[in-house]
């Protein structure tokens, strides 16, 4: 399989909700095969679904990686067990969550999987970010760039600009497969 240009939505509503997205992106630089490119801005959110709980930290990212979509889901499922994520009923708070929004233009509807993420172009908090890194990225299904989703998108929830996180490389080039790899260290520009 080639290099995929895929992209990831990071979020964290419990404890050190800046720390736990900080630790996710350490985390996938760690990935095999796989490059973090692009970050967009933190941005606070409004729980969507299930309202009675803390707000959201969210973030963007954009990786290029040569893992298969299972094998990528599975190593960001065990990432986020690392951070610490406990395991609650669905769309409650939690530590981390790391979801796969796009994996290229692939289509993938398996029990475990479903990719583009099937609420993705419903929901602010992961076009919003997203719109930041990649405007232009045409979802696969609604065959619609994600500004165009944005803009269409009838989520009324609060959606705020934080702040940047920068990368600093802190060492040269290492080598992991056929990629080079950076290893950055993460820091918010006020």
């Amino acid at each position: 399989m080639g290099e995929i240009e895929s992209y990831l939505s990071l979020g964290s509503n419990l404890g050190d909700r800046l720390g736990y997205l900080k630790e996710g992106l350490d985390l996938v630089l760690t990935l095999p095969d796989t490059n973090l490119l692009k970050i967009s801005a933190v941005y606070e959110t409004e729980p969507v679904d299930f309202a009675d709980q803390p707000r959201f930290l969210n973030l963007a990212a954009c990786i290029h990686t040569k893992l298969e979509p299972h094998e990528l889901l599975h190593l960001l499922k065990d990432l986020e067990r690392k951070i610490g994520r406990v395991h609650r009923d669905r769309w409650s708070a939690r530590e981390i969550d790391i979801d796969i929004i796009f994996y290229g233009d692939y289509k993938i509807d398996s029990d475990d999987l479903i990719i583009p993420h099937p609420r993705a172009h419903l929901r602010k908090f992961v076009l919003q970010p997203l719109s930041e890194i990649a405007p232009e990225f045409r979802h696969p299904v609604a065959h619609k760039t994600v500004e165009q989703l944005l803009k269409e998108c009838v989520d009324n929830s609060s959606v705020t600009r934080l702040e940047e996180l920068s990368t600093q490389p802190e060492a040269d080039v290492l080598s992991k497969g056929s990629f080079g790899q950076r290893r950055m260290s993460l820091r918010l520009n006020r």
